[in-house]
């Protein structure tokens, strides 16, 4: 009787095998399929647009230039140029450098498998968290795939309305004594041009994230975010005094600083001028590979979980197009959790992500927070995740969010999820005032 049931068991395992192997083999297809897809469809224009330097060249590559002067007018033609160029320039770079992808699932599944009949069962814990990880893994040749949805709408910049920018722009030194006279028959060199912004910037990332488990404690993964994004900008500049007065200063009738009208959008105003630009671009972001090995589980006493996460960000996504950083990232994560109760598992993140593009912006990751089931098919979790860069001179030294999520599996093998990210500081960064993200997921 024995031996039958072993028989029996042998033979329901093989089946489960060979069906395991149909099911990762028609995946790993699949998921090759949708690559290749992407991947052409992203670069099938041969000139990316500069959808990056939109705010620096507002204005043309050069910087602002004003209507050329006749005697007795010093030339005033690029007298605002440098500044100008400068400080578009340094706006364009906070902002688009701050443009990064947001926090992707994690790789943590709330299933265990059936060895006997091969079908999946919930775990007794949580159905995971959704954007931190937990020690544990997959297990042996399990497949665990995602899609997700996430909408990005920013609306601050270091701490300011992207609706209500304000630059300023000086002129040259004329007379070359090194200052900006304020009387005399120089005292033009106080006017300064002050320019107005509206930025619309946003994205829509849809991330198709797989999961395989090697062993039962390796995993290996690959998240390839597919990316829209929409940048517009508009900019009204107008010439001031130094009391604040428009048009700036005059001699006689005759304003000394005048703008082109062939540099400002139609129509016409000498009070001000006007530019606009922009666009929008699609295609593959960048993609990460990334791994977890979870050499400590089930210790026993106080003693969590561990494992070491590894990932690898490759500048795939177009940086001319704002659809990628430009840069490799390499990023490396310590991770502890424990279940208590078997339905609430706290869970502790932190790592350094090194920037090989530029040193300055390498980061330390962190999340700190949990998930907790609240009934057998139905989990939430919330975490704290920051992003600091102890060298950084630019936006975003230091960033964190609140996130908040929750799984419900529905059926079978597929759970749903939602999430949303909520900025504990806007002060710093780029910044959305909420992050959602939807998706889907299913363990073969």
């Amino acid at each position: 009787m024995i031996r039958a049931d072993l028989a029996i068991l042998s033979l329901r395992s093989s089946v489960f095998s060979a069906r395991c192997s149909q099911w990762t083999s028609r995946c790993l297809q699949a998921v090759a399929a949708v690559l290749l897809i992407l991947w052409v469809g992203a670069y099938a224009s041969v000139e990316a647009a500069d959808l990056k330097n939109t705010i620096r060249n507002l204005y043309g590559s050069e910087g602002l230039h004003l209507e050329p002067r006749p005697l007795p007018f010093f030339t005033q033609e690029s007298r605002f140029q440098a500044s100008s160029l400068q400080g578009l320039d340094q706006l364009n770079t906070q902002l688009t450098s701050a443009i990064g992808l947001p926090s992707f699932s994690s790789s943590v599944t709330g299933f265990t498998f059936d060895l006997e009949r091969g079908v999946p069962l919930r775990t007794t814990e949580s159905l995971g968290p959704l954007l931190t990880e937990r020690a544990t893994t997959l297990g042996a040749h399990k497949l665990d795939m995602t899609l997700t949805y996430t909408r990005l709408n920013f609306t601050k910049l270091q701490g300011k309305d992207l609706n209500k920018l304000e630059l300023t722009f000086t002129r040259d030194d004329v007379n070359g004594n090194g200052i900006r006279d304020t009387s005399g028959p120089f005292s033009f060199e106080s006017d300064i041009i002050r320019a107005r912004l509206k930025v619309d910037l946003n994205e829509d990332i849809i991330a198709f994230i797989a999961t395989y488990g090697i062993t039962s404690a390796w995993d290996a993964g690959i998240v390839v975010p597919v990316v829209h994004v929409r940048l517009r900008a508009q900019a009204s500049a107008g010439i001031y005094d130094q009391f604040g007065n428009p048009g700036g200063t005059k001699v006689g009738d005759l304003y000394v600083h005048q703008f082109d009208s062939s540099k400002c959008d139609p129509p016409f105003d000498q009070a001000s001028c006007k530019r606009r630009g922009g666009g929008e671009e699609t295609g593959i972001g960048d993609i990460i590979l990334r791994t977890k090995y979870n050499f400590l589980r089930n210790y026993g006493g106080i003693m969590p979980d561990m494992a070491l996460l590894f990932e690898v960000k490759l500048p795939t996504g177009d940086e001319g197009r704002l659809l990628g950083t430009g840069g490799t990232n390499l990023a490396g994560l310590f991770i502890a959790s424990k279940t208590y109760g078997r339905w609430f598992t706290p869970h502790v993140n932190v790592g350094y992500e090194i920037d090989t593009q530029e040193l300055r912006q390498n980061s330390i990751r962190y999340a700190l927070g949990f998930d907790a089931r609240l009934l057998p098919e139905l989990s939430v979790d919330a975490d704290v995740i920051g992003r600091l860069k102890p060298a950084a001179d630019q936006t975003g030294e230091h960033i964190h969010d609140l996130s908040l999520g929750v799984k419900w599996n529905p059926l079978s093998s597929w759970i749903v999820r939602a999430n949303v990210q909520i900025p504990l500081d806007k002060n710093s960064g780029l910044r959305a005032d909420a992050i959602p993200t939807v998706g889907v997921e299913y363990l073969f």
